[in-house]
């Protein structure tokens, strides 16, 4: 008897220990959860008291019981395989860069959460581009002391602003503009805004307009879910070719606002607004509105697919500079267009294995005037911001700019590089002013120039050699320059002219060895350790030449 009562006992041990390891729930009772923590097949039941996640979590599905709360706090993304219900007085809450995150496009939502996201800091005046992550939200319910004639909405059509009545709903995949609660001053204030309503899940159309160049048209949409979106899934999945973020960087003057202030993102790489600020990154931040320009007309899907964990910090105007980089940053060119009163101009020029010297949809994207300079990369029929040219790459290749000022006297000029990939590193970047007969070499400084006001359709072209030179000249350059073994280290000699800086990089692009101001016909690149690996060293001479030679080491 005993024997068989002990064999009793186990077996319902084991059955409940097995009951318990494959359960498919778990429950938050207050301080803890009963069944470990959720996992992406397991649901999750908030039960009582308050549930607070601070790191990325996962769950099959959510239910928040009545006078529950889970709140998503510290940039964590909270991920659900299926539905979330909020019953009766529960609250769920995602906070200001966290995530919702779900995997099933049918999974239906009930009941309401909150998602915050805060505006970054606004002056009286100021306006936001919004857009509601959450069904049902309401205008004035979201900003109630904006005044109500201070909601609107664009009409690609018309090219126009549209008036909403605060007491509209928000749309889904619509951008709004909405300004500054009414009592803010010159001081600048956080709005804190809350998003009341039902999780947006599964995919939202909205419609867009074709871009007209006549009449400049742009479509305000936004992202509709309350997490980050891959915006290169939404420019290869639909007719939107180059997105701009409103940034509110300049205060408004005599009721008008500046095209300064637009940042531009293509689907691989983003270029400050002309006003300064941050470079939009791949992912689009839960909340934000945008304008949109469209290859044709018709009708764009958000979906799901598009939705992505992390990433949802930049929310523009903001000033964050956390940011994950593109892969093509390595073959890309930053150049930088300023003057010392503060104009401000940004061109990218990068070289992509799918890209042609001519327009790609969705790699080239349109510039838009500044107010005061204008910079931009030309091919024909388009004026652009960002341009893709073709890769395997090409020392021939060209690359003209265009430059506009409406800054009525002659007025200083600088062309910088800001930012420059590795694939860069052992390449010659020279700028050609046509005006002056000037080549410089953009790698040694930056290029100053004075202009008139008026339009320089191609004063500028990008460079990879110095065609003010022969075949001749070069060759006889670089044959007056020395590289060899002196004390078991690297040494460099020039007989024709001195030498102003070297920089030496392994074969993987990595800077080893550095040294500016050198102004000497030689130098000893000291401190490098012998590791029998190949070094590219490259000296760039007072006359602004540049050889590179290689040497094992």
């Amino acid at each position: 008897m005993k024997k068989n009562y002990a064999t009793k006992i186990l077996i319902a041990l084991t059955f409940l220990f097995f009951q318990l390891s494959f359960s498919q729930t778990t429950t938050w009772t207050g301080a803890s959860w009963d069944n470990g923590v959720p996992t992406i097949t397991v649901d999750a039941i908030i039960a009582s008291g308050t549930c607070t996640i601070t790191v990325n979590t996962e769950a099959k599905s959510i239910i928040v019981q009545s006078g529950a709360t889970l709140s998503i706090q510290s940039s964590s993304t909270i991920t659900v395989e299926n539905d979330i219900q909020v019953l009766g007085t529960g609250k769920f809450i995602v906070r200001n860069n966290c995530s919702l995150v779900q995997n099933n496009p049918s999974a239906v939502n009930t009941g309401s959460i909150e998602y915050r996201r805060n505006a970054e800091p606004m002056i009286q005046y100021d306006y936001t581009y919004w857009s509601s992550p959450v069904a049902g939200q309401v205008l004035n319910v979201f900003s109630p002391l904006t005044l109500g004639d201070k909601f609107f909405t664009f009409n690609a059509t018309t090219n126009t602003w549209v008036i909403e009545n605060q007491a509209n709903t928000m749309q889904i995949g619509k951008g709004y503009a909405i300004r500054a609660p009414q009592g803010y001053n010159s001081t600048a204030q956080v709005f804190n805004g809350i998003f009341e309503g039902v999780p947006n899940n599964g995919d939202y159309t909205q419609n867009v307009v074709a871009w007209d160049p006549i009449l400049g048209n742009y479509n305000l949409l936004g992202n509709p879910y309350p997490s980050a979106l891959d915006t290169r899934d939404l420019i290869d999945n639909s007719s939107i070719n180059t997105l701009y973020y409103w940034t509110h960087n300049t205060a408004i003057a005599s009721n008008v606002f500046t095209a300064n202030d637009y940042a531009v993102r293509t689907r691989t790489a983003g270029t400050a607004a002309s006003s300064g600020g941050v470079v939009p990154n791949r992912y689009m931040a839960a909340g934000q509105g945008f304008f949109a320009r469209s290859s044709s007309t018709g009708t764009v899907t958000f979906t799901n697919a598009m939705r992505q964990a992390g990433n949802n910090g930049r929310f523009f105007r903001s000033s964050s500079q956390n940011e994950t980089f593109d892969e093509e940053d390595d073959n890309l060119i930053r150049l930088d267009l300023s003057n010392s009163g503060g104009a401000f101009k940004q061109q990218v020029v990068q070289y992509l294995t799918d890209a042609t010297n001519g327009y790609d949809v969705g790699v080239d994207g349109e510039q838009i005037d500044g107010v005061f300079v204008s910079f931009y990369s030309i091919i024909p029929g388009h004026t652009l911001a960002i341009q893709a040219r073709e890769l395997p790459w090409n020392i021939d290749d060209q690359v003209v700019f265009g430059f506009k000022s409406t800054i009525n006297a002659v007025t200083s000029f600088e062309i910088s590089i800001s930012e420059l990939g590795i694939f860069f590193n052992d390449k010659d970047v020279f700028l050609e002013d046509k005006v002056t007969n000037t080549f410089h070499d953009l790698k040694v400084s930056p290029y100053t120039f004075s202009s008139n006001m008026g339009l320089f359709e191609d004063r500028f072209v990008l460079h990879y050699k110095n065609l003010l030179l022969s075949n001749n000249d070069f060759i006889g350059i670089e044959n007056s320059v020395y590289l060899f073994n002196e004390n078991k280290l690297p040494k460099m000699v020039s007989t024709k002219s001195n030498i102003a800086s070297i920089i030496a990089y392994d074969m993987l692009g990595r800077v080893v060895f550095s040294k500016d101001n050198i102004n000497a016909s030689e130098v000893s690149l000291s401190g490098l350790i012998n590791n029998n690996q190949a070094l590219l060293i490259k000296a760039t001479l007072e006359n602004n030449i540049t050889v590179v030679k290689k040497f094992i080491f």
